[in-house]
């Protein structure tokens, strides 16, 4: 069953009449490194008005978690300040997107008696809700629930089965939970800024939201969201989210890595990897100099000294061994991606710019990589699309209702599925 193409060219932006949001929406993309705020409003064409922004040093985070309270809620206050400033109008509500709580998936298998009954709306609500609930427990929130298929009496699986009879409705569920504690730090920060969070969006599903295209979400495709501390991936195939999980490592490890190896500070080895970092050794690389400060030199008089080559060595080395370890998850759940296999992997977050990084990606997938770049989000100076923003506009297309079940707010089941139905109902009407 795949809902999620049937509109794909319009995501998020949806009629009234479906239950999509029309109004602003406000976003808090939390990471390691850096807070962004987004305050935008639906096009009545492709994506969304940009109305304001604003970003900040993330002090007090880590992996998008709380580690000092009065730190992050004045990193995020100056987040929303900034972005309300240039929207000209206080933010009340929010959207947050983030890597806090470890967010990963499992999928949930559910069944409701229909006794020969017609399939209904409500029946299809309740399944999500029962799906929702197998996988709830005292130490996890539930972000995501989303259906993968639904079948009758052990059938094939159908795209609408509305008004379908039969005995027995099936369906297959991707549930995203992440620990709770960390969950409730961070509500509780944004609780002292005054504002109400009414989404919590998982960064890897936000970022394959923001950067897949029909095809891609059709066929199989990993998504790979490379942030400061944490490089989360999710598996989409046949239009649906089928796994979503992260490793602890990220680019802030790739910085410290030079740091130690060439004894400078990490400001300028951040420096080093901006500019000169690569994951694929050149012919160049070894007669190509680069001169840094050591470690409490001063900048204007610096003393030290490397080839690129050795650069491009260390970084390869971290960057590999994230991979790597993203590569030992999927063999943990090897029998889900065995189904249904990705073609390719798309790149994203802001640890994604590396040099060389869809070659390393290739050799070490065996399928075909490349770097995505988010177009939903449009603004003064142009359609934000680099990658650091992807998480963040995906989560403005998610909760403008470009979303296939139950999401965490409360309230939201009923218009979330009544604009998937209706999506649904447009693409049978259009294809048959």
């Amino acid at each position: 069953m795949s809902t999620r193409t049937l509109d794909r060219a319009a995501r998020g932006v949806r009629p009234a009449l479906d239950g999509i949001r029309t109004t602003p929406v406000t976003v808090l993309d939390i990471g390691t490194t850096k807070i962004s705020c987004f305050i935008a409003r639906p096009r009545s064409a492709h994506g969304f008005s940009l109305l304001g922004r604003g970003y900040q040093a993330a002090e007090g985070f880590k992996g998008g978690e709380v580690i000092d309270v009065d730190a992050a809620e004045t990193s995020l206050a100056a987040a929303l300040h900034e972005a309300e400033e240039q929207a000209g109008d206080p933010v009340r509500e929010v959207v947050i997107v983030t890597n806090a709580g470890k967010p990963a998936s499992r999928q949930v298998r559910v069944a409701h008696d229909l006794g020969g009954a017609t399939v209904r709306d409500e029946q299809l609500r309740a399944l999500l809700v029962e799906a929702r609930a197998a996988a709830s427990d005292r130490d996890h929130e539930v972000l995501h629930t989303v259906p993968v298929t639904v079948a009758i009496d052990g059938g094939r699986p159908l795209r609408d089965p509305r008004g379908a009879r039969g005995d027995r409705l099936e369906m297959l569920a991707t549930v995203v939970r992440a620990r709770r504690q960390p969950l409730r730090d961070l509500l509780a920060c944004l609780e002292r800024c005054h504002v109400r969070v009414t989404e919590i969006v998982a960064a890897p599903y936000a970022a394959g939201v923001a950067c897949l295209t029909e095809d891609e979400m059709e066929r199989g495709c990993l998504v790979l969201d490379l942030g400061g501390g944490v490089t989360g991936f999710a598996h989409f195939a046949d239009g649906r989210l089928l796994c979503l999980d992260q490793v602890p490592y990220g680019g802030i490890h790739v910085t410290n890595d030079l740091a130690y190896g060439l004894s400078t500070g990490r400001s300028y080895a951040e420096r080093l990897k901006t500019l000169h970092g690569g994951v694929v050794r050149r012919a160049c690389d070894a007669d190509a100099r680069i001169t840094f400060p050591l470690l409490d030199e001063r900048p204007e008089h610096p003393t030290g000294e490397v080839a690129r080559a050795r650069i491009t060595h260390i970084v390869r080395a971290r960057v590999e061994e994230i991979l790597d370890f993203v590569q030992e998850k999927i063999r943990a759940n090897w029998e889900l991606f065995e189904r249904r296999p990705p073609r390719s992997v798309v790149l994203t977050g802001g640890a994604s710019q590396l040099d060389g990084l869809e070659e390393l990606a290739e050799e070490i997938f065996g399928i075909p990589a490349r770097r995505g770049r988010p177009d939903l989000v449009h603004g003064r100076h142009g359609t934000e699309t680099e990658p650091c923003c992807a998480a963040t506009c995906g989560a403005l297309s998610l909760a403008s209702g470009d979303d296939d079940g139950l999401s965490w707010g409360d309230g939201r089941e009923m218009p979330v599925l009544a604009g998937w139905l209706a999506r649904l109902a447009r693409w049978v009407e259009q294809n048959f």
